[in-house]
Formats: structure tokens, sequence, C-alpha cells
């Protein structure tokens, strides 16, 4: 799979890319202006934006997350995202 060509024209699109024991990685792909609401995950996890730009919210918080750029955080902490741009990411948890 190339992460960078898969196609989706859903406002939000989740595709697995790797399932073990100890970890999930999904392809996220956010249509411009689209949210993913304030909730928690179970598990520590990872944001790694391969494409576009998204508000990251944690704990209150907002920073904007570019091309490149990677976010951690902890289980049970609130974080919400919102696509300032079309992005594509990965979550790995």
């Amino acid at each position: 799979m190339n992460v960078l060509q898969v196609e989706g024209n859903e406002k939000i699109k989740s595709c697995v890319v790797l399932k073990t024991k100890r970890f999930d990685a999904n392809l996220m792909i956010l249509r411009q202006g689209q949210q993913i609401p304030p909730h928690t995950s179970a598990s520590d996890a990872m944001v790694l934006v391969l494409a576009g730009k998204i508000a990251f919210m944690l704990n209150e918080e907002v920073t904007v997350l570019e091309t490149g750029d990677v976010r951690t955080f902890r289980a049970n902490e609130i974080h919400a995202l919102q696509a300032l741009e079309t992005a594509r990411f990965l979550l790995v948890k």
C-alpha cells in the first residue's frame, strides 16, 4: 500500500495499515473542514501528518500540525482534530 496514493472521497476515511497485538496503525484522510470531535483513547497514541494541515486539540490546547509534524498523547487525554485543509495522517496506537 502506498499511503500517499490511497484515494478517499468520504469526509473522513480510515484505512488499516498495520494491526498487531502491540499496536494499530491507521491511515486517516480528513477533508478540509471535517472534524473528529473531542474524545479519549484507551491507549497512548501518535499522529504523523503526511500531507495537509490539521488543528489538533489536546486538553483544550490547540496546535496546528503540518506535513511532517508528529504529536503524541497519553491514554485518557481529551483530544480532537479539524482539517484546516484536506489532510492525510497516520494514527498509531
